[in-house]
């Protein structure tokens, strides 16, 4: 919807928006000075991955208007069923609903930094956080930001979870010391496979499949594109992870896909479902702290033998979600597979 059309159709609602003003605290984002309300009761979220931050901050039964669908992530919708009372407001295209942002008098907007509407929300009279980061340092800083954002308690979680993340990183690196070149797995990460979709540099799935020991095949596409049967078969990877970006595409699909077949990953059976839990955890999800513990084990099982990944699932839910998982339900996030009821 273009902008003048919003205005016109808004104008009627504009005065509940503005309710909201710059009146608050100062808080440090990024560097940059932010004024933030004082109390935060009403939520909205553009980013998906942010939102499940969100939750694990305490603050997940505020989200009123949210960039995530039930399709899209059930597991979190089952968890925090307080998301079946906002409504998805944030297209993933970057379109918004004004309309329905307004109706839903959030007292915040988060919002990525490339969001195009941003500056249209901000001049609306919304407190606007805008968030984003591509690597597990930015990430880090990202979580504590929020919880600066939404107070001292959330800041406390928020430290929590950073020292767990950090913990888990030196312990990795420490299991893989002394790895030489040769030893290290070529690592092919694909979203797609029609087309064939792969993650290469300067994206967080590149920053994990080095932190786990292994070389990104796609290393030389920038960011995330498509490639060719034949340019598969060329780099030939010897481990093959597949993030379903698509409900239509089952994992027997990706099993017996006859290009992926043909790869030494194939032929040795290393082709993986990526683990999908509250969001998927391959892609700037919190729970890229069980990825690459994840990862890890799958590059190099000899090195991580005592990790029981279902267990720490479970442990990584009750400490940072408050949530009891059983372990047929960690099994079955581990394998990327959605709760029953959904």
């Amino acid at each position: 919807m273009k902008a003048t059309k919003i205005l016109a159709c808004l104008a009627f609602l504009l005065p509940f928006a503005q309710e909201n003003g710059a009146q608050g605290r100062k808080v440090n984002v990024n560097g940059k000075e932010a004024i933030v309300p004082t109390s935060i009761e009403r939520i909205a979220d553009a980013w998906p991955a942010h939102n499940m931050v969100l939750y694990m901050l305490g603050y997940g039964d505020k989200i009123v208007a949210t960039s995530v669908s039930k399709r899209m992530c059930p597991w979190f919708y089952k968890i925090n069923p307080a998301m079946h009372r906002a409504v998805t407001t944030f297209a993933p295209s970057g379109d918004s609903s004004m309309e329905e942002l307004v109706k839903a008098k959030p007292d915040i907007v988060f919002l990525t930094r490339v969001h195009a509407n941003a500056d249209f929300i901000r001049s609306m009279g919304y407190p606007v956080v805008e968030l984003s980061f591509s690597d597990f340092e930015g990430m880090q800083q990202c979580v504590l930001a929020t919880g600066d954002v939404l107070g001292k308690e959330a800041r406390i979680k928020a430290e929590k979870y950073v020292g767990y993340l950090k913990s888990t990183i030196r312990k990795i690196q420490q299991s893989l010391f002394g790895i030489a070149a040769e030893e290290k797995p070529k690592v092919l990460h694909i979203t797609s496979l029609s087309p064939i979709t792969v993650s290469g540099r300067g994206i967080i799935m590149d920053e994990w499949i080095k932190l786990c020991g292994g070389v990104n095949a796609a290393a030389e596409v920038e960011m995330s594109k498509p490639v060719s049967s034949e340019q598969v078969l060329l780099w030939n990877p010897d481990v093959i992870i597949y993030a379903n970006a698509s409900t239509s595409i089952t994992e027997q699909d990706v099993l017996l896909s006859s290009t992926l077949k043909s790869t030494k990953a194939g032929k040795t059976g290393k082709i993986y479902i990526n683990p999908k839990g509250l969001f998927s955890w391959d892609r700037y999800s919190i729970e890229e702290a069980l990825q690459i513990q994840w990862a890890a084990q799958k590059f190099f099982p000899d090195r991580f033998q005592n990790v029981d990944i279902v267990a720490e699932t479970i442990r990584f839910y009750r400490e940072f979600f408050d949530y009891a998982l059983t372990r047929e339900e960690a099994a079955m996030i581990i394998k990327g597979i959605a709760p029953n009821e959904f």
